[in-house]
């Protein structure tokens, strides 16, 4: 039998791959527990609702971004920018799947406020860590900002890379993705 921490963390797995690919309406703790191998009544022990399970799974994706940015801080900026695209790339290529944060985006207005308060940290998070690469680029001449302050160009960033999964998951291909990368290096003086 597997430990209270494995269970959570195969819960939270399984419920993050659902929920990246077919929204939080499309996740039930029936269908959770029967993925996972539990009884329906083991989730309430660790989720007491879609919302706990929700921010939990939002939690998660901020720390490990959080992590992530932290762990390129010494690497050139243009590695840390292609490393950053490369972790959206994952999710196309790990079936045609959102980002956790865009992923209840479609929803909003039926989420909870505090669901949307994690969902809105995720996508700051996303924001800021961006920001901080881009000004780092800025400062040692890798990037052009094109007059543009390294906040606003995350921003843009953000959007671009969050519309581009959106887009590549309705026309069935990685086109969209592909061809946002391209632009925004162009537009920050990087080849392709």
């Amino acid at each position: 039998m597997k430990n209270t921490s494995d269970t959570r963390t195969a819960i939270l797995d399984v419920a993050q791959d659902m929920i990246q690919r077919q929204s939080i309406s499309g996740v039930s703790f029936q269908e959770l527990a029967n993925r996972i191998g539990i009884k329906k009544g083991s989730m309430y022990y660790h989720f007491e609702s879609k919302d706990s399970l929700s921010i939990a799974i939002l939690e998660r994706a901020i720390l490990d971004l959080k992590a992530t940015f932290n762990r390129g801080k010494t690497k050139k900026p243009t590695l840390q920018l292609d490393y950053f695209f490369t972790i959206f790339a994952n999710f196309l290529a790990d079936g045609e799947k959102i980002c956790p944060g865009g992923a209840f985006a479609g929803e909003w207005e039926k989420l909870s406020p505090p669901v949307q308060a994690e969902a809105h940290k995720l996508i700051q998070v996303q924001i800021e860590g961006v920001s901080k690469i881009l000004s780092q680029g800025i400062e040692v001449g890798e990037f052009d900002a094109q007059g543009q302050s390294a906040e606003e160009l995350a921003r843009w960033v953000i959007s671009c890379i969050q519309g581009s999964l959106i887009t590549c998951r309705v026309i069935g291909n990685t086109q969209a993705f592909d061809t946002v990368v391209s632009i925004v290096r162009k537009y920050l003086g990087l080849s392709g």
